[in-house]
């Protein structure tokens, strides 16, 4: 039987380094992209717009993993605006809400800090900010990347 080298160890591709659920569960890092987005993050209520391409809301979750703070993403054509909140929440109320829609952006989801499927179910709140967008939906993460939908049931249109 003949032995062939291994040129890359199994770990080397798979490293979980990014990964929500890894991060969460052990420890884990974030990868180099999220940990530059997080440099711009620093503090609550900090902002940061990046190409659309340069951040997902796994992203976030893997933040959120990292940090147990509440992040939210805003897309406008090509470009996406972060937003960091607290634990508890994301400063943005209906009337941020509403300027950010008559600019142009669209909410792309946020995330809450945990791991069980109750953290993925849309506040009042939520859905309140998400009628000033007049879309149907947008999406909630949590700490592990799991995700749910939530609807708009105040939609105007």
């Amino acid at each position: 039987m003949t032995v062939k080298n291994i040129d890359f160890p199994v770990e080397q591709s798979h490293t979980g380094k990014g990964n929500p659920k890894i991060i969460s569960n052990f420890e884990n890092k974030l990868n180099n992209r999220q940990m530059k987005l997080l440099e711009l993050l620093l503090d609550y209520n900090s902002t940061a717009t990046v190409p659309k391409k340069s951040v997902s809301m796994t992203d976030l979750s893997a933040l959120t993993a990292e940090t147990g703070a509440e992040y939210a993403l805003f897309t406008r054509g090509a470009k996406r605006l972060v937003i960091r909140g607290s634990e508890n929440m994301v400063d943005i109320d209906e009337a941020k809400a509403k300027e950010l829609a008559e600019q142009g952006y669209r909410w792309s989801g946020h995330t809450h800090p945990g791991y069980s499927d109750w953290v993925l179910w849309a506040s009042e709140g939520d859905i309140g900010i998400l009628a000033e967008f007049d879309q149907p939906e947008s999406a909630i993460y949590n700490s592990f990347g799991e995700h749910k939908s939530f609807k708009n049931t105040k939609r105007r249109k």
